[in-house]
């Protein structure tokens, strides 16, 4: 009876604003138990709405509530953008899940074990406080790991077609799983001390005890750029993003382009330079981050105005590894107004396994780009031969690529006594580039120099700009101010031990 009442209030109201030319956002507060897999008050709201789409006998009632439907049927267009409104239409829902420590104590082995041999196996209440706290505090990726795997968030979030009752969809598009203790109470002490600590073993995000194994690189990788995608919607310094593509060769007319999402860039050069794209051309972009070059790419090909829908007509696609990224990039394109996703996408995937991105996002995997470019993804990729023999599969005959990517001169002047960032062991021999390509089929190969230099831009300090909308929050980077476990590199000429380069070739 509850969902009932709440649900025909609502379609009411969404009717009567609708009709009166009204834009309204509706948030709907009720009991998890009421909104549950869209279950109650939702399914009420439906269910009246399609009443009026089907049996109201004016017409006009008739088709506003169609649209209603429509809308509530489609997830929100999601913008990491931050700004004062929210654009496109649908409908989201968010649960809340108590997460109870008792989840912990009986799945924690920590927890188990301090419970052993006690009375009735109860911890020491101080015991399990200090074991709780080191969890929320110093372990979250665990305590991440031991919510998921509770049954309580994993039964109706992930199984939930599971059973019985068969649910079409997960108890909620979102769900936020908190803890509520009034006896443990972190305080200010808590938290400093957490904080001197992490500070005094910060390290760069590439750094792994094991670095030489390419799926703890890459894994590194992953969780690096996931969360500068997390991020890229705060403002950055665009002074010094400016200045960089500039010195890199980006035009005023490239700038004037990217416009606010200048403080995105990412890069080690600029591959337009050569791989000069043009008109009707279908392009990709690996590692294509947060959507600037893939954006000057749609422009160069046209896809930013080609609204057709002809097989032959020019797009651009984005690869990158990072989820955050991709969806980021793709908000930014709706929010410019390109036509998504006929025209540009961005999609998830991993040059070393780029066929398989492909054919998830229904493309095909071999002959159908024109150009590839890529702009610093290559430093990071552990198979770069792979890597290099997917591009030239996804390439059209005809087709070429342009990937900037950074190279070590001489892999000796690494020395083995001195402990080297990853990202630094990954860049590729400089000398063996181009029979690397050449083996994979690429003619007319070529290294150029990028004229990127790792050292000597003058450029704009480094400042944090303070987001008014977000100043609690900072932009994570990648490239950034560590502890002194590098600090040798500050000693070092790294124009003489890396450099950059674009490399070209053809496939015939």
């Amino acid at each position: 009876l509850k969902d009932h009442a709440m649900g025909y209030k609502i379609a009411s109201l969404m009717m009567e604003h609708a009709i009166a030319g009204k834009s309204d956002r509706y948030m709907v507060i009720a009991g998890f138990g009421h909104l549950k897999h869209y279950t109650g008050v939702p399914d009420c709201v439906h269910g009246y709405l399609r009443q009026e789409a089907l049996l109201n006998p004016d017409v006009q009632h008739r088709n506003v509530a169609l649209d209603l439907l429509l809308r509530l049927s489609r997830p929100p267009i999601r913008s990491s953008v931050q700004r004062s409104s929210i654009s496109g239409v649908g409908s989201t829902l968010i649960g809340c899940q108590m997460m109870y420590e008792v989840y912990l104590e009986e799945t924690y082995p920590p927890m188990i074990k301090a419970a052993e041999g006690n009375e009735d196996n109860e911890m020491e209440e101080n015991v399990k406080r200090s074991l709780l706290n080191d969890l929320y505090l110093r372990n979250p990726d665990t305590l991440d790991k031991y919510i998921l795997n509770a049954e309580a968030v994993r039964g109706p979030l992930m199984r939930y077609s599971d059973g019985l009752a068969g649910f079409l969809r997960p108890c909620a598009d979102f769900l936020f799983v908190y803890d509520e203790d009034d006896e443990n109470e972190l305080d200010e002490a808590d938290l400093q001390d957490v904080a001197l600590s992490e500070h005094a073993a910060q390290k760069c995000p590439f750094h792994h005890d094991q670095s030489n194994k390419n799926d703890d690189a890459k894994a590194e990788t992953i969780d690096a750029y996931e969360r500068v995608g997390q991020t890229a919607g705060l403002r950055g310094n665009a002074a010094r993003a400016r200045a960089i593509m500039t010195y890199l060769g980006y035009t005023e007319s490239d700038l004037e382009y990217v416009a606010d999402d200048i403080f995105n860039f990412q890069g080690v050069a600029n591959p337009h330079t050569v791989a000069k794209i043009e008109r009707g051309e279908r392009v990709l972009d690996i590692g294509s981050g947060l959507g600037i070059d893939s954006f000057l790419a749609a422009r160069n090909c046209g896809a930013d105005v080609c609204e057709e829908e002809d097989s032959n007509a020019p797009f651009v696609v984005g690869v990158d590894i990072a989820q955050s990224e991709v969806n980021h990039a793709m908000a930014r394109a709706l929010d410019r107004g390109l036509v998504v996703p006929d025209r540009i996408r961005f999609i998830r995937g991993d040059v070393e396994k780029l066929s398989d991105a492909l054919a998830k996002a229904n493309l095909a995997a071999d002959n159908l780009f024109d150009v590839c470019i890529s702009n610093g993804a290559f430093c990071l990729v552990p198979d770069k031969q792979k890597a290099f023999d997917n591009v030239f599969k996804a390439l059209r005959p005809g087709g070429r690529m342009a990937i900037s990517t950074t190279t070590v001169t001489d892999p000796k002047h690494l020395d083995p006594s001195f402990e080297w960032p990853v990202c630094v062991k990954m860049f590729g021999n400089l000398d063996e580039i181009q029979s690397m390509c050449e083996s994979v089929g690429f003619q007319n190969v070529q290294i150029i120099d990028a004229e990127s230099p790792l050292e000597g831009m003058e450029l704009p300090d480094d400042e944090e700009v303070v987001d008014s909308a977000n100043n609690s929050e900072q932009r994570f980077k990648i490239h950034g101010k560590y502890s002194d476990q590098y600090e040798f590199l500050q000693n070092m000429d790294m124009d003489a031990l890396c450099k950059v380069v674009t490399v070209y070739g053809e496939k015939p």
